[in-house]
């Protein structure tokens, strides 16, 4: 029983990742500079250089404070012979990660472990056998049972030597020739780190100027605190890889006061450097993007439709969509995209928001708010003639009215499939693009107007 025991005892040791190297440490504190480039796609890039103390030989360094998110895969350490060690790959035990909770699980095989249930009471188990990443695929003998699965269940370790010794974090594995204080830089993409525009139009009280002014919204759900000298977000859409394809079994397995920032070109995106960002806490974190400025404002009523082949008999009515057209040449930047909420009666009023795309400089803008409440439109068909198997000809009635005291202007829309042609109308169309045309129809005050027109419509061959 001895000898078996002593053989037992030195396969531990030999197999245990700290028996043949030593382990450094290196903590948040540590960290001489921190950079970060966060996208809009729940991405960022992280770039931090931390002041260490290694031994000579190979170990393991210890880098602590890393966010469960972090994809350490595309870890690396950014020039390491000028700090004078040999990457050698690293080893991550983050707990937020499946891959990771699996492998700390499948450690507590022949343990004993203290099971706490959600609903309230505890017991002892062993760990005989583990099947994924959480304790519902976990086969456990409690006293004389075999129980698999503890849903939502947390695991304990006592005190003692059978207590988990390695923390969750990320080891570096190095080589260096002497031991000695280094500065050595890691760089690694980390996901729940992500950012928005969001930008308020406060409309004059004739609504044809307001004032536009932006700031970016940085969500941080990485349960870690950054710190950046330079905080640059990232405007743009960027590829990422698909994950290769796995069968089924296997996927069951398995606001701050400082300077607005500026904007410049990177690659095909644009980058936003952040002036002085301090520290990125859990939750949101504003800068400013655009100051308060005048801007130009163009009011438009948009009454949208679609052509349907076949005779329709019955009216209906088409909801009377209010835009507002916003210069941003004043602004003389680049608008990333982002949600714009307008505010009327001099800010006191919310008008509704929209969500505008990445914009270049001195680009216009369109803002959808909402539904105008005292102008209406109903179309009707009012004839229909199938000219051949594949052609027909219909004629369309749109009929406005309006309750506002001031002559307005509404743009009908209608898309059209097929080879289309307008044979006739009461106002001139303007073709917007293969499938859509633009009726241009002034209603007067308290009054109504109706467009009318004749359409040829050619479907297939």
């Amino acid at each position: 029983m001895q000898g078996r025991a002593a053989v037992a005892a030195l396969f531990a040791l030999l197999s245990s990742p700290l028996a043949a190297q030593d382990v450094a440490r290196s903590a948040p504190e540590d960290a001489v500079r921190q950079e970060i480039v966060i996208t809009n796609q729940n991405l960022a890039l992280v770039t931090e250089s931390r002041r260490v103390t290694i031994p000579a030989g190979s170990f393991e360094l210890f880098w602590d404070g890393v966010p469960a998110s972090a994809r350490t895969e595309t870890w690396t350490v950014i020039r390491p012979r000028e700090a004078g060690v040999r990457w050698l790959g690293l080893t991550s035990l983050l707990p937020g990660q499946a891959a990771e909770r699996s492998e700390w699980l499948e450690s507590l095989v022949g343990k004993r472990v203290r099971i706490a249930r959600p609903g309230g009471g505890s017991s002892e188990g062993e760990v005989l056998s583990v099947h994924g990443p959480t304790p519902d695929l976990v086969l456990f003998r409690e006293g004389s049972e075999l129980v698999y699965g503890e849903p939502q269940a947390r695991l304990s370790l006592p005190a003692g030597p059978e207590r988990a010794s390695r923390p969750a974090g990320v080891y570096l594995r190095l080589a260096a020739e002497r031991a000695g204080a280094r500065e050595l830089t890691s760089r690694y993409l980390v996901g729940d780190l992500t950012w928005e525009a969001n930008y308020a139009l406060t409309l004059a009280a004739d609504e044809k100027t307001g004032r536009l002014e932006g700031w970016f919204t940085v969500e941080n759900r990485a349960a870690t605190e950054f710190s950046p000298a330079r905080l640059r977000l990232l405007a743009g859409v960027l590829r990422t890889a698909a994950p290769p394809y796995r069968p089924m079994a296997a996927e069951r397995a398995g606001i701050a006061a400082m300077s607005v920032a500026q904007s410049v070109a990177a690659s095909e995106s644009r980058i936003y450097e952040v002036p002085t960002p301090g520290r990125l806490a859990t939750g949101r974190t504003t800068f400013p993007l655009a100051e308060d400025v005048n801007v130009a404002v163009e009011k438009r009523y948009l009454v949208r439709s679609t052509y349907w082949m076949g005779q329709n008999e019955e009216p209906h009515r088409l909801p009377v969509a209010v835009q507002y057209r916003v210069e941003t040449k004043p602004l003389d930047r680049a608008l990333p995209a982002g949600v714009v909420r307008v505010y009327a009666e001099g800010g006191t009023l919310f008008s509704g928001e929209d969500r505008i795309e990445h914009t270049p400089e001195k680009t216009d803008i369109e803002v959808e708010t909402s539904e105008a409440f005292d102008l209406t439109a109903r179309r009707r068909q009012t004839s229909f003639q199938q000219l051949s198997r594949f052609e027909s000809e219909s004629t369309y009635e749109v009929a406005l009215a309006s309750r506002k005291k001031e002559p307005v202007a509404v743009v009908v829309r209608e898309n059209f499939p097929g080879d289309w042609q307008i044979v006739e109308s009461s106002a001139s169309p303007k073709k917007v693009n293969a499938r859509t045309a633009d009726f241009a129809v002034t209603v007067p005050p308290g009054g109504e107007a109706k467009l009318t027109y004749r359409v040829r419509v050619k479907m297939g061959s």
